[in-house]
């Protein structure tokens, strides 16, 4: 009688270890499971913000682009007055530029995010963008040298009319229907062509 009492609780014991293990098992398991399900819905998320910050952060950067078309120019009539209308006229362009480099260096760290998580293409839907980042920069250069900011003595400058048209044409904002604003949307659009589908399948 003790001796069949000493088997029926080694069973009993063998079975709580079995019951024990698989437990620990199932636990790991569904531990596994949930972790997975934690970083796939953390880089979901993580995916779908940035996809919205670049969204975002374009249209601000055609802004900034069209900001620094503006016709408007409040000079200081004080140096006006005093002869400088030039210097004060690349004052307010040198400030519109700084906000569109600051502008520009967000989207520039966004588009190295995006690069890493979505490899060359994504990097490539910013390039239209950049190129007009780069254009407007090089033209408001050309503009103040047309107008002989940056002569030296002797030096003479090439403002033919047709020049001096074509880059008006590009520095100053007319309507969101010139060409130079088309090529902004188009590039915005490019942008979002790509990114919108990483917002959408979050």
């Amino acid at each position: 009688m003790n001796i069949c009492f000493s088997i029926s609780e080694v069973n009993w014991s063998l079975t709580k270890d079995v019951i024990s293990i698989f437990g620990t098992i199932a636990v790991v398991l569904i531990g596994i499971y949930g972790l997975s399900t934690w970083k796939k819905q953390l880089r979901g998320t993580s995916e779908y913000e940035l996809a919205k910050k670049i969204l975002v952060k374009s249209h601000q950067v055609a802004q900034a682009i069209q900001a620094v078309r503006s016709p408007m120019l409040f000079l200081n009539k004080e140096e006006v007055d005093a002869g400088n209308r030039l210097k004060e006229e690349q004052r307010i362009y040198d400030e519109r530029l700084k906000n569109l480099s600051s502008e520009w260096a967000e989207l520039a760290t966004l588009k190295l995010e995006a690069k890493i998580i979505w490899s060359s293409p994504a990097e490539q839907a910013f390039g239209d963008l950049e190129s007009l980042v780069r254009k407007i920069r090089s033209e408001i250069w050309l503009h103040f040298w047309l107008k002989g900011a940056y002569k030296s003595g002797g030096a003479t400058v090439d403002n033919n009319p047709e020049r001096v048209a074509a880059n008006d044409a590009i520095v100053y904002l007319i309507s969101d229907d010139d060409d130079f604003s088309q090529k902004i949307y188009a590039a915005v659009t490019k942008i979002e062509l790509y990114f919108q589908c990483k917002v959408r399948s979050t």
